[in-house]
């Protein structure tokens, strides 16, 4: 599930939308929060909330690669 979301997220950014990864599971009173507004049968559980939408300011992507963070494990 969550490689379809990161799948949905880049798909989003390729088409221009803004996207954000809301997580509600694996806690319960969350995923069943959900299913009742959306009316989500109970055979089914709800795992994540994916809003898309235009962004209303465009921003460049930032570069927060940092080498001094890398550890080499041997």
């Amino acid at each position: 599930m969550s490689a379809s979301v990161e799948n949905l997220l880049l798909q989003a950014d390729a088409l221009g939308l803004g996207a954000v990864w809301m997580g509600i599971s694996p806690q319960e009173d969350r995923m069943n929060d959900v299913k009742e507004v959306l009316g989500i049968r109970d055979d089914l559980s709800a795992f994540a909330l994916v809003p898309c939408g235009y962004p209303a300011v465009e921003r460049p992507q930032e570069d927060r690669y940092d080498t001094e963070r890398i550890h080499f494990v041997r």
